[in-house]
C-alpha cells in the first residue's frame, strides 16, 4: 500500500515538472500591483525564452505572434492619424428600409441583384446620396463655357418657326408648357398610375444577358416612396403598344405638333427598333451621357417632376464627355455622381468644351437633335414619355446609319418607301448612289460593306421571303389617320413640302383596308420577326 502511494506521488511530481518545462510559466500570480513584476521575474520562466524575448525587435515580435501582430494592426487602423479624411469616408449604414408591402423588399432585391452584379443589393446606398440634398438643389452656374439650353414658350412659336429655327439647324431647345393640356398631366401621378396599373408588371432593369427585369407597379410605387438608393431603379417601358394592359397610356397624350414626322413608321412596328418609352424615375435616378440609336432625334415630355439635362455637340470626343479621364479608382459613374463631381472635373480639365445645361419642368418638352450627347438627372420623382423619330431634318443621317448598322431594317424600309412614299424612296437611292453604297440584296455573296462601289438603284426589292413582316394595313392605317408617317399635313400650308413628303396614291387606299383575323395581329408578326432576328433589340434611348 505504501509502495503504491509512493509511485502515484512520483508520477504526479514528474508530470508537474514536465508541464512547467513545456510552458515556461510558474504558478499564476495573484492579482494586485505586484503581479506585473512577479510575472516578469518569475524564476520558473525558461532562461532561453526570456533571452529571446529580450533580444527580439518589435517587428520580430509582431511577426512571430499572430495574435500580437493582429492587435498591433488593429490598433494602427484605429489610430486617428491613420484614418481616412472625414469627407472621403462613407456615411454610417442605415437600417434596412421598411416597405408597406411585405413582398416589395424581395422584388427590389431580385431586380437589383440582376441589374448590377458588381455590388450587393444592400450596397446601393453606400455613398449616402439620399442625405446629400445639395446635389439635387445645387443651381446651374452659367458662364462662357456652360450655356443654357434655349427656351421658347409654346404660345410664342408655330411648328413652322420651330422647324426653320431649331430642328433644321440641329439645335436643342426646351418648349415651355408644350404639353400642359394633356390628360397625362392629371392621370400620370404616381398615385393615379398605381390605382390604374397596380398589378401590371413594368420593366425596371435589364440583367447582364439583356433579359428584362419586371416588377408590379404597386411594388415599384412602394419602392419609390421609401428608397434611399444612390441611383435608384429606373422604370423604362418600351412595350407600350404591344402590352394590352398598358396600351391606354397612349390615349393620355398626343403627338406634339412640333414633331409631326415619323418616317420610320414605314418600317412595320414588328421590325422597327424601339422608339417610344414610358419613363418613371425616382429622384437621383437618371442616364449617363450617351447618343440615341441610328442618329434619330428625340422629344421628351415631362408631366410630373423635374429633370436636369446636360448636352454636348456631336463633334465632341466620347471619352471626354463621358469623363473617362477624370474618374478615379473606386468611384462610380452613375448619373448622380456624374452631375455631382464628374461634370465639374470635365469642365475644369477641358475649358474649351462647350456644355449645354438646363432644367425641364412639368409640362415642358425638350428637343434633342440626332447625334447630340446628352445625360439626365431626375431632381424629383419624375414621370415622362419620350419618342425618337426620323423626319426631314435628320433623314440623311438616319438612313445612312440604318443601312450600315441595321441592314434588314434598312431593306424593309426602302421597300416600303418604294410602295408608299416614292419621293422618299428616290431620295434614299440618290444617297446610295452618291456614296457608292449597295444594299444587302444588291451585293454579291460574300461581298462586304467596305467593298461596295456601285448601286443598282432600280433593282426589284418587292420579291422577298420577308413578306410576313411587311407593313401591314393596321400599322399603316394607325399612322396615316393621324397624318404622321410623312408629315404632309403639317407642311401643307407652307406650299412646297420638303423632299420626300408626298404620299403615294396607293397609301390612302391601303389605309382604308382592315386586317383579317387570319393575318394575325402585330403581336404574332413581332414574334415571327424576333425568331428570325434572334431576339435582338436596339439599345434604349429613353431618358
Amino acid at each position: 500500500m505504501r509502495e503504491k502511494t509512493r509511485r502515484v506521488r512520483s508520477r504526479s511530481r514528474s508530470r508537474s515538472r514536465s508541464a512547467s518545462e513545456r510552458g515556461g510559466r510558474g504558478p499564476k500570480p495573484s492579482a494586485g500591483p505586484s503581479s506585473v513584476s512577479a510575472s516578469t521575474t518569475a524564476p520558473s520562466a525558461s532562461p532561453r525564452r526570456a533571452s529571446h524575448a529580450g533580444s527580439a525587435s518589435p517587428g520580430t515580435r509582431a511577426a512571430s505572434s499572430p495574435q500580437g501582430g493582429g492587435s498591433d494592426r488593429r490598433a494602427a487602423s484605429a489610430s486617428p492619424s491613420k484614418s481616412r479624411s472625414p469627407e472621403r469616408q462613407s456615411p454610417p449604414r442605415k437600417p434596412p428600409v421598411r416597405y408597406a408591402h411585405r413582398r416589395t423588399s424581395g422584388e427590389v432585391w431580385r431586380c437589383k441583384k440582376g441589374k448590377r452584379t458588381d455590388i450587393k443589393p444592400d450596397e446601393w446606398d453606400r455613398f449616402g446620396y439620399a442625405a446629400k440634398e445639395e446635389v439635387l438643389t445645387r443651381p446651374i452656374e452659367y458662364d462662357d463655357q456652360t450655356v443654357p439650353i434655349r427656351r421658347v414658350k409654346r404660345k410664342d412659336i408655330t411648328p413652322e418657326w420651330f422647324y426653320e429655327n431649331i430642328a433644321s439647324k440641329n439645335l436643342p431647345a426646351i418648349i415651355e408648357d408644350a404639353c400642359g393640356m394633356w390628360p397625362a398631366m392629371q392621370r400620370w401621378s404616381i398615385e393615379a398610375l398605381e390605382e390604374r396599373f397596380k398589378n401590371v408588371p413594368f420593366k425596371v432593369a435589364k440583367d447582364d444577358k439583356g433579359k428584362k427585369l419586371r416588377m408590379k407597379f404597386k411594388y415599384y410605387a412602394d419602392y419609390i416612396r421609401r428608397q434611399q438608393d444612390d441611383s435608384p431603379l429606373y422604370l423604362f417601358e418600351t412595350n407600350v403598344d404591344d402590352n394590352g394592359y398598358i396600351r391606354p397610356l397612349v390615349n393620355d397624350y398626343e403627338q406634339p405638333e412640333y414633331f409631326p414626322h415619323d418616317w420610320l413608321a414605314l418600317v412595320n412596328n414588328d421590325a422597327r427598333p424601339p422608339y417610344r418609352w414610358f419613363c418613371i424615375g425616382p429622384k437621383r435616378s437618371g442616364t449617363t451621357v450617351h447618343i440615341d440609336p441610328l442618329g434619330t432625334s428625340a422629344w421628351n415630355a415631362v408631366t410630373h417632376g423635374r429633370k436636369r439635362w446636360v448636352l454636348f455637340e456631336p463633334k465632341e470626343n466620347k471619352r471626354v464627355v463621358k469623363g473617362r479621364d477624370v474618374i478615379r479608382k473606386g468611384e462610380d459613374d452613375e448619373a448622380v455622381m456624374y452631375f455631382d463631381f464628374i461634370l465639374p472635373r470635365i469642365k475644369k480639365a477641358h475649358p474649351e468644351l462647350k456644355v449645354y445645361e438646363g432644367i425641364q419642368g412639368p409640362g415642358d418638352i425638350i428637343f434633342v437633335p440626332g447625334d447630340w450627347w446628352h445625360g439626365v438627372l431626375n431632381l424629383d420623382d419624375t414621370v415622362a414619355v419620350t419618342q425618337n423619330y426620323c423626319g426631314p431634318d435628320n433623314f440623311r443621317l438616319v438612313w445612312k446609319r440604318t443601312r450600315k448598322e441595321r441592314e434588314k431594317v434598312a431593306y424593309l424600309w426602302l421597300r416600303n418607301m418604294k410602295r408608299y412614299a416614292p419621293e422618299l424612296y428616290e431620295r434614299a437611292l440618290r444617297l446610295n448612289r452618291r456614296d457608292g453604297f449597295r444594299m444587302r440584296h444588291e451585293r454579291e455573296p460574300g461581298e462586304k460593306l467596305s467593298s461596295c462601289s456601285s448601286s443598282s438603284s432600280e433593282s426589284s426589292s418587292d420579291s422577298s421571303s420577308d413578306e410576313a413582316v411587311d407593313l401591314d394595313p393596321t400599322g399603316l392605317q394607325k399612322v396615316l389617320r393621324r397624318g404622321l408617317v410623312l408629315g404632309a399635313a403639317a407642311f401643307r400650308h407652307q406650299g412646297e413640302p420638303p423632299p420626300g413628303l408626298a404620299l403615294a396614291p396607293r397609301a390612302s387606299t391601303i389605309a382604308s383596308t382592315q386586317v383579317s383575323p387570319s393575318q394575325g395581329g402585330e403581336g404574332a408578326a413581332r414574334k415571327r420577326h424576333r425568331r428570325r432576328e434572334g431576339g435582338r433589340e436596339e439599345p434604349t434611348g429613353g431618358q
